[in-house]
């Protein structure tokens, strides 16, 4: 991608003067910068890089040694306020607001990234269904075209929640796109999973006699695991407990819990106010969210999961 990116609408007397040297790659493990540029050491290095790598190159590994390594170039970002240290120089003109991180987000997130990309990179990004892509169209073709929907929006919501509370927001974001994979089946075929499978569900039989599609989270649990090959604990944790829930949430659990009951495309009268308090208090935002599902279960004389029934009254004592 690198070459098809960079080299190859180089022109061609820019074109063969250049070349990518993939040792990092070729290393399979993780590399550091002092690495490699120690093994070029005795030439003229000179590194660029962004605005928010700059900003953060103290916590390199070995900076000091870094510093001395090669001559530092920043390009600055639209709208960053935070300056890098003091050795970075700046390079003159004007640099697009494109983030790495966002721009895989966006990929995993099925979004349009045309004005980003060269489109050879995006052509290879598509043919190859990498950053998460195959996934996303597994989810497509499994899922009614609304639930697709939802699933994205949690998604995002989650990973969004993720980078604002410290937590990872890549799990964050894969469980948001796993936590509905088993809706991918109507009632009576979860109930036949969850047999054929032996599923560990609480109150199971309970749920197969008045409630099959509460199976749901825990065949997505099973289906993230067995089809979409995710072996994370956290995150097969999150999605069997997004529905339910459990006394013991951790904080990715919470995220997801939030995330599925407020996410952009849910309608109910205080899912808008819940998510913009998710951003506050996210704690607040969770028993918020218990409360709206207890009542509306409440509304409709529908059985109460002993589950939900003890996180809400974990979260009411004071």
């Amino acid at each position: 991608m690198a070459r098809l990116g960079i080299l190859d609408p180089l022109p061609l007397k820019w074109r063969s003067r250049c070349r990518i040297d993939a040792r990092e790659a070729r290393a399979r493990r993780q590399v550091f910068t002092v690495e490699t540029l120690g093994a070029l050491e005795g030439t003229d290095l000179h590194f660029l890089c962004g605005q928010d790598s700059a900003v953060s190159f103290p916590k390199w590994k070995e900076p000091s040694r870094l510093k001395a390594l090669a001559t530092w170039w920043y390009g600055a970002r639209p709208g960053a306020e935070d300056r890098p240290p003091s050795h970075f120089r700046l390079v003159p003109g004007g640099f697009p607001s494109i983030s790495s991180t966002e721009l895989r987000s966006k990929l995993a997130l099925d979004q349009d990234c045309s004005k980003e990309l060269h489109p050879s990179v995006a052509s290879y990004i598509g043919k190859r269904n990498l950053y998460g892509k195959r996934m996303v169209a597994r989810l497509r073709t499994t899922l009614s075209p609304s639930r697709f929907e939802h699933t994205l929006n949690v998604a995002s919501l989650a990973e969004s929640l993720a980078r604002r509370w410290g937590a990872d927001p890549v799990k964050a974001r894969l469980a948001g796109l796993l936590h509905d994979a088993g809706r991918r089946y109507p009632p009576n075929e979860l109930a036949r999973y969850a047999r054929q499978r032996r599923l560990a569900v609480p109150e199971r039989a309970i749920i197969l006699d008045l409630a099959p599609m509460l199976l749901h989270a825990y065949v997505s649990a099973d289906l993230a695991r067995r089809e979409f090959g995710v072996t994370d604990p956290e995150i097969l944790n999150a999605v069997r407990r997004h529905t339910l829930g459990d006394r013991r949430l951790g904080l990715l659990d919470k995220i997801l819990y939030v995330a599925d009951a407020c996410a952009i495309d849910r309608t109910h009268a205080t899912s808008a106010a819940t998510r913009a308090l998710a951003f506050d208090d996210l704690d607040a935002a969770l028993k918020r969210c218990i409360a709206d599902k207890l009542l509306h279960a409440v509304s409709r004389d529908a059985w109460l999961h002993p589950l939900t029934v003890r996180l809400w009254n974990s979260l009411a004592l004071p």
